[in-house]
């Protein structure tokens, strides 16, 4: 029997069907497949094993990795400093720089004998005519000032106001007068004081002059306690001049 063209490529198509269906029906079903892990990143060529990436430089136009939004960096503009903020609020307010303690205020108890009189400079805290001893022509006087300045500076420059041999000859010493250090300086010979105290007046040289002092370091600026006038009634007031002193007491503001 002759089949036509046709009529065969039919049959091998309903053959063909037909195998493919009995193999899908015969065929093992296989698990499915578990899920891949992804493969751990290569270390980057611009990054070496153990640097935190943090610590690379950036690739240009790459936005900064600090900052405000990282919680670190500057601060963006308008927002207050971080030291001024209330303490209560977990920030500790720093003290400003440079700031000084207040000029302590004292208070002393001068000799029944010595005399207080007008300052003749609103520098001097107080003056004191102390009267001389027998055979000199004149009193001495104790100045009390406050001033800036190192006790060694002013030190230096008191006894500095002597002649050469002056200078060669002064003592200075130290005691404690309660918790304070007090530095004593002695001097006699000639002397040469401004008059002017630093305005410009020339300097009036004295001979046979004498300087009892005593620099007081009080919190915030010293004071100062300064004897002069004739070396006689200067020597013999050493006395007095010590239990002023050792009366000194910082009193609060």
């Amino acid at each position: 029997m002759r089949l036509s063209l046709p009529t065969v490529l039919g049959l091998l198509a309903i053959v063909g069907a037909g195998a493919f269906a009995a193999g899908q029906a015969t065929a093992p079903q296989l698990p499915p497949a578990p899920p891949s892990s992804p493969a751990p990143a290569a270390p980057s060529a611009a990054m070496p094993m153990g640097i935190a990436e943090s610590d690379q430089p950036l690739p240009p136009g790459h936005p900064p990795t600090t900052g405000p939004a990282m919680g670190t960096g500057a601060l963006p503009p308008g927002h207050p400093s971080v030291d001024s903020m209330d303490p209560k609020a977990g920030a500790m307010a720093l003290p400003e720089p440079g700031a000084a303690a207040e000029p302590a205020k004292i208070e002393w108890k001068a000799p029944p004998r010595w005399q207080s009189v007008p300052n003749a400079s609103n520098m001097r805290l107080a003056t004191y005519r102390v009267p001389r001893a027998p055979g000199d022509s004149e009193d001495a006087e104790l100045t009390i000032t406050q001033a800036g300045g190192s006790v060694e500076a002013n030190a230096v420059r008191w006894i500095g106001q002597f002649d050469a041999d002056g200078q060669k000859t002064a003592k200075r010493s130290t005691r404690k007068v309660g918790a304070l250090d007090v530095t004593l300086v002695e001097a006699t010979g000639n002397y040469s004081a401004d008059m002017g105290m630093g305005m410009g007046a020339e300097p009036k040289s004295m001979s046979g002059r004498g300087l009892l002092g005593a620099i007081i370091a009080t919190p915030g600026m010293p004071h100062f306690f300064k004897m002069t006038g004739p070396a006689k009634s200067v020597l013999a007031a050493r006395a007095e001049l010590d239990a002023l002193i050792a009366s000194v007491v910082v009193v609060a503001r």
